[in-house]
């Protein structure tokens, strides 16, 4: 019976132990005793492609049996980019060799490396973020060895199938993030939001929505801001240029209307008889109907009928308005 509590006593402590471990498991020194720490770094998600890069964060010593773990309190409440690195000699070249692995993790999961002739070549993680990460590292794997008819239909397929299958296939945020920074390393991701920058909104939407530091997706950010401002000004010159050709279209319109209402001034003055045109000048002088009676040796109502063919002709209904027109023309 005591053994059978001292089992269990054995077990919890383990269980409790392993319980600690964010990160353990067993690397084979057996062949290579150059190796004798382990390195965790933290990679930001815009030196994805660059793992010099990364954010050094400790290291650790390899036990006897080739055993390592790091603590969960190394890890971040969040999920974020790790790597594990040995520098191990290489015989053949005589000069040493970083060796590593990339992964996804937060503290609320671990990952656990087993023995094998590749450091960090098989693990199990249970992190559900990392998986769907490895199944778009192989989908890209099998991307690349595709063969394309037509060189210059590589980016267009690569783009439309990655995009497909980060858009069906891809359920975790992250990874989604991951998948759209890897379009732009490969200086593909402005020619896709152009072509469909609502997918691209929606995203950052959801992006600014989720726990996801800003910073991670600052790249995506300042893209859209960038190709937004740069329709919006490419929207205003076409606006200003469109403004400019109804300015000169409405000026063309009304030059050709005044131009054509003193052609018809004109032409209804050539049609006045002389006697109309000697009251009209008479008028134009500020005299008055009886003064022009007078000088012209004519009644008052001959006058008086005169200046009413003179509005009709010139469609006017006053002497103000006749002396404006006949300025104007």
């Amino acid at each position: 019976m005591k053994k059978y509590y001292l089992f269990i006593q054995l077990f919890l402590i383990g269980y409790g132990l392993l319980a600690q471990n964010g990160i353990s498991g067993y690397i084979d020194i057996e062949n290579d005793e150059s190796v004798t720490e382990i390195h965790l770094s933290q990679i930001a998600l815009e030196n994805i492609s660059d793992t010099n890069k990364a954010k050094y964060i400790t290291s650790t010593s390899i036990g006897e049996n080739g055993f390592f773990r790091f603590k969960k309190s190394l890890i971040s409440k969040k999920e974020a980019i790790y790597r594990l690195h040995v520098t191990r000699f290489e015989k053949a070249l005589r000069d040493t060799l970083q060796v590593g692995q990339v992964f996804l993790l937060s503290n609320q999961d671990s990952i656990q490396f087993k023995k094998s002739k590749i450091p960090f070549g098989t693990y199990t993680n249970s992190s559900l973020a990392d998986k769907e990460w490895q199944k778009l590292v192989r989908f890209e794997r099998q991307l690349r060895n595709t063969d394309f008819k037509r060189e210059d239909s590589l980016s267009e397929a690569y783009i439309g199938n990655l995009k497909t299958y980060t858009k069906d296939s891809l359920e975790i945020l992250m990874v989604k993030l991951i998948s759209i920074k890897q379009l732009d390393n490969k200086d593909l991701l402005e020619k896709d939001i152009a072509k469909n920058p609502d997918y691209y909104v929606a995203l950052l939407t959801e992006l600014k929505e989720s726990d996801i530091e800003r910073s991670e997706y600052l790249f995506l950010e300042n893209k859209l801001a960038f190709l937004t401002t740069e329709a919006a000004e490419n929207k205003y010159a076409t606006s200003k240029i469109i403004i400019v050709l109804l300015s000169l279209l409405v000026a063309s319109l009304l030059f050709f209307v005044f131009h054509l209402r003193q052609r018809k001034t004109r032409q209804a003055i050539a049609d006045l008889s002389k006697q109309e045109k000697n009251i009209q000048g008479l008028i134009l002088q500020g005299k008055s109907n009886k003064e022009i009676a007078n000088e012209l040796f004519i009644s008052l109502s001959t006058v008086k009928t005169h200046i009413t063919n003179i509005y009709s002709k010139l469609r006017v209904s006053s002497r103000q308005e006749l002396l404006q027109k006949i300025q104007n023309s």
